[in-house]
């Protein structure tokens, strides 16, 4: 899985590649081989406000079971203290690892599957002794992420929208709701022609029944509309495949009519 490069690298995680990692839940040992991104976030929540970096690292399984040889770490390090002196993980970090498992025990095909998660707290050596250091292992999905979409053929661009139309059919029919939509969360397999939505930290169930998608509305959220980047309400310069607006929309409650309405309108 190759990651959106822009984010820009805070080193306060430079310690962690060859570091290796007991995962007891498997009872697997995982090297940490790369990272791939870094971020720092600050969470507002009733503990106080906090700071909280998160890594997406790539690893390599050195001992344990012979389902998994490569993987994705995601690590979540507290870097400032909760206003009531606890260690407890961020309801963020927490939600990742709640959204993967159901998600997973829903055998869901569109999103990364949970191999094992594992909290320690932070040694002497590390930013903030004492604080949460939070290991998320899940499977690392094939494809690049569609940050890269403006450097698609057209042909390409298409591919990838009806893929990412099914990814997003499945993972919302399991009652999920993802709050940051961006190109740069959609993991695409060019050669399978399938997608996978990444990144559940920002993801929510809200256990409501599933009544179908609207593809403008959908592809212009998550800027798939076009081939640059450009605000979901700007349809100038749209790809065909885009429907035009109508006071109507463009709902669909079952997956086939939908796909076949977009591919007729690339086939006009």
């Amino acid at each position: 899985m190759i990651m959106d490069p822009v984010l820009a690298r805070s080193h306060h995680l430079d310690w962690l590649p060859g570091c290796k990692v007991h995962f007891r839940g498997t009872n697997t040992y995982w090297r940490i081989d790369e990272i791939l991104t870094e971020k720092i976030r600050t969470h507002d929540e009733s503990r106080g406000t906090i700071e909280e970096l998160t890594g997406v690292c790539r690893a390599t399984q050195i001992n344990g079971s012979d389902n998994w040889e490569e993987a994705i770490v995601k690590v979540k390090q507290q870097l400032s203290p909760w206003d009531d002196g606890s260690n407890d993980i961020s309801s963020e970090a927490y939600r990742e690892i709640e959204n993967l498992q159901k998600l997973t025990e829903n055998h869901c095909t569109s999103t990364p599957t949970l191999i094992d998660a594992i909290a320690f707290d932070q040694d002497t050596t590390m930013c903030f002794p004492g604080g949460y250091l939070v290991f998320i292992l899940m499977e690392k999905v094939p494809g690049q992420d569609l940050g890269h979409f403006n450097s698609l053929t057209s042909e390409q661009r298409d591919d990838a929208r009806l893929a990412f139309i099914k990814a997003l059919w499945e993972f919302r029919s399991h009652g999920f709701y993802h709050h940051d939509p961006r190109r740069q969360n959609i993991i695409w397999d060019r050669y399978l022609k399938k997608c996978y939505i990444v990144d559940l930290e920002d993801a929510e169930e809200f256990g409501l029944s599933f009544s179908g998608l609207d593809p403008l509305v959908e592809f212009s959220l998550w800027n798939l509309h076009g081939k640059e980047e450009k605000s979901p309400d700007n349809h100038f310069d749209d790809d065909l495949m885009i429907p035009h607006e109508r006071k109507d929309g463009w709902m669909f409650t079952y997956l086939e009519d939908l796909t076949n309405f977009l591919v007729s309108r690339i086939r006009c």
